[in-house]
């Protein structure tokens, strides 16, 4: 069921899930109801038809705009769709599944073969598609490769004696891990149907197959997304044969065949000669005829060889020692590889922690992933606060969704108490809690009618023992909205529980007669039994009351401007509509009778047309995809709204110029990053992150990227032998990580 996220005016989001029909608009009797400004009382409407969402307007004053653009009939979205109703933004949570072609039909066979819906669509790689079409030109040899030969297959036959073939991971989480080639493998993200589970976005569900034959290890391509190459050359729909060695691509991530000791099987690989038959093999095929009459003493023969060479080498070392006059001088080994830099690791490690427990990709998180990921990058760095940060909140939400998940369980099998019980361990700091709390409210409704209608009859029936739990559950959620003094008796009061007595000066009764029957019950099965105290649960309590920021604005705007029209005209540039404040400020300007007013309003008018007309041009660029263009009349039209907001409204209350402004550039600048970044340019890719990040550092995919510029900056600043490469560390260097000062200080010393 797709779910619909509604950005509110003061930045806070709701939830809405759209199961039929949702109307929208400000008046009472909608299904959603928006009652800050710019909507209508009934402004548009969203349907589900033919598994796509469907938004359409309903004549409302303002518009409803999709992407940027009026809508004027019913309109198709998708999860990239942003939508406008007045001041509020609305986007669809769960991703649109879009395609068309041969591609798309291939994952939606997968997907009835499966009978199940991917979590995630696979992600198409550029590089790789650029490579196959590069090779797609050329003819491979692949689907005509030769059979092995007699030879390999003996080889082969002798080589599985010891083990049987095994695909070796060489890139990402899989390097070095081993996966037997027995039967039949299946290679795709998602289990089942793969048995060899290669969770990455550039693989498909259902990739490749690996299949064990009497000739060797067949390949088949399943109609992946992103294809499957063997040796750089990709695979076709006709099957090929794989010798060891061979280097296999499933979408990005590589894999060599090799037998179970880690060698190749076959002497000979493609493009190589035939190896050069051994000696002894050579001369058995020019002399056959005299080989059986000279085996006696062959044996003999090669032992003789064998010993005059060892005293021949013995003497030869002696007399090099005594012309020396010390050890024999050894080959020195070849240098070790570099070990690998332990701040790397753990960055890498913490950027796939990220991605695995981001909230934010319209998706469930992995936090099973994110929690052994995490791990290890605390297994390098015990100490490092990010890390065990992110570890107490993957465990917090780790332990908070398997809670979820068992009160949805229960209540799907009508189990409201069950449910109650579960849903009341969620803590308030989960992002769980806000999902469950109105599921746990649902709930309990019915829940407390049950537990009233028992509590009261066990009670008219003098039935204690089976009174109390029944009424103590009722009293457990009907005490939430109650106050302490309707619960207890004040400080110095004696409680009385007797009805026919009038209370005297110090006695205290509860006014709720239900409350009364409940502790009388108590007291008659234990005399001495404690107070009861409301176990006070935050999921079943109120929610606290929110300020109106609209007003909030509005009285400040009052304080600063003492013409109505003017705070009028302030609040309309506040909401995003810029020529309407203009309008209102011009009326202000040509009006004689409030000429004490006409210097402020000049002035309004020019800031406010030039905040507008830069915003309006800096969105111009994004529409290109052009960030770095659009920085410059941002960076102006922000200082503009600064000065109109005034420095008390312009963090805290936000103009939709500014949460548009930042929420936009960073949004743009991801996509703009990932397209040089593709391309191989890092440098160009981390200016552009870096540039979005600057505006706004609340999105979770700009986030991550930077992440990645620090530590290529890390490697880079450890690698750097000239200005030059100091230059490109500091293109790669985050606020915050150190690295552009470490950089500047190194080219101070080396005179740069």
């Amino acid at each position: 069921m797709p779910t619909l996220v509604v950005r509110h005016p003061d930045g806070n989001e709701s939830e809405h899930p759209l199961s039929g029909e949702l109307s929208i608009g400000r008046q009472e009797g909608n299904a959603l109801v928006l009652s800050e400004g710019g909507v209508s009382r009934r402004h548009s409407r969203l349907w589900v038809e033919g598994g796509k969402v469907m938004v359409e307007d309903l004549g409302s004053a303002n518009g409803t705009f999709v992407d940027g653009e009026r809508i004027e009939g019913p309109t198709p979205l998708t999860s990239r769709s942003q939508v406008l109703l007045g001041d509020y933004e609305l986007r669809l949570k769960a991703p649109a599944r879009q395609g068309s072609g041969k591609r798309r039909a291939v994952k939606d066979s997968e997907e009835e073969s499966s009978g199940e819906a991917p979590v995630r669509s696979t992600r198409a790689m550029p590089s790789l598609k650029a490579r196959q079409a590069e090779a797609s030109g050329q003819p491979s040899s692949l689907s005509k490769r030769p059979r092995p030969s007699r030879a390999g297959g003996d080889a082969a036959e002798a080589g599985a004696e010891g083990g049987s073939l095994v695909l070796k991971g060489l890139t990402g989480p899989w390097a070095n891990q081993r996966f037997p080639v027995q039967g039949k493998l299946v290679v795709g993200r998602q289990s089942p149907p793969a048995t060899v589970l290669l969770e990455d976005d550039s693989v498909s569900r259902r990739h490749a197959e690996v299949d064990e034959t009497p000739e060797g290890a067949v390949l088949r391509d399943m109609g992946s997304a992103n294809g499957t190459l063997v040796n750089n050359q990709p695979v076709g729909t006709e099957e090929v044969v794989l010798q060891p060695g061979d280097i296999i691509q499933f979408g990005m991530v590589e894999m060599v065949l090799e037998d179970a000791a880690g060698s190749a099987l076959v002497p000979t690989r493609r493009g190589r000669g035939e190896m050069a038959p051994r000696r002894g093999a050579a001369l058995a095929g020019a002399g056959g005829a005299k080989a059986p009459a000279a085996g006696a003493a062959a044996p003999r023969k090669k032992l003789l060889v064998v010993a005059a060479g060892l005293v021949g080498l013995l003497l030869v070392a002696g007399i090099i020692k005594s012309l020396v006059g010390g050890d024999v001088a050894t080959q020195a080994p070849p240098p070790a590889a570099p070990p690998p830099n332990p701040a790397v690791q753990v960055q890498e490690l913490l950027s796939q922690c990220r991605s695995f427990s981001s909230t934010e990709m319209g998706g469930e998180p992995n936090w099973a992933k994110a929690e052994e990921t995490c791990s290890k990058a605390l297994d390098i760095d015990p100490i490092h606060a990010e890390a065990n940060s992110l570890m107490r909140r993957i465990k917090l939400e780790k332990e908070a969704s398997e809670y979820f998940a068992q009160g949805e369980k229960a209540l799907a099998r009508l189990k409201e108490e069950e449910a109650m019980d579960v849903f009341r361990k969620i803590p308030k700091n989960s992002v769980y809690f806000r999902r469950a709390k109105p599921k746990a409210r649902e709930a309990a409704v019915q829940v407390m009618k049950r537990a009233e209608d028992d509590c009261k009859r066990y009670l008219r029936d003098n039935q204690w023992s089976a009174a109390v739990p029944r009424c103590e559950r009722y009293m457990s959620f009907a005490c939430q909205g109650m106050r302490k003094d309707e619960l207890e008796p004040p400080l110095g009061f004696t409680l009385v529980l007797d009805n026919r007595r009038r209370l005297r000066r110090n006695e205290w009764r509860p006014r709720n007669k239900l409350y009364r029957g409940f502790l009388a019950a108590r007291l008659k099965l234990d005399p001495n039994a404690v107070p009861w105290v409301c176990p006070v649960s935050d999921i079943f309590a109120e929610d606290d009351a929110v300020s109106d920021p609209k007003k909030d604005v509005e009285n400040a705007f009052a304080q600063r401007f003492p013409s109505k029209y003017i705070v009028a005209a302030m609040m309309d540039y506040w909401h995003g509509r810029g020529n309407e404040a203009l309008v209102t400020l011009q009326k202000v300007r040509s009006n004689y009778e409030m000429a004490k007013f006409h210097s402020q309003a000049d002035e309004l008018l020019k800031e406010v047309s030039t905040a507008d007309q830069l915003f309006k041009l800096g969105q111009g660029h994004l529409q290109v995809d052009d960030p770095e263009k659009a920085e410059e009349p941002f960076r102006e039209a922000l200082e503009m709204d600064k000065r109109l907001m005034g420095d008390d409204l312009f963090e805290s209350k936000p103009s939709f110029y500014r949460r548009n402004i930042l929420q936009d550039m960073a949004a743009k600048s991801v996509v703009s990053g990932k397209y040089w970044d593709d391309r191989g340019d890092k440098r160009r890719s981390c200016r552009i992150w870096k540039l979005g990040f600057s505006f706004y550092a609340g999105n979770t995919d700009l986030n991550a990227a930077v992440g990645r510029c620090s530590t290529r900056g890390l490697k880079a600043f450890k690698e750097a032998q000239s200005c030059e490469q100091l230059d490109e560390v500091l293109d790669f260097a985050v606020p915050g990580d150190g690295l552009e000062e470490k950089a500047l200080a190194l080219k101070s010393e080396n005179g740069c």
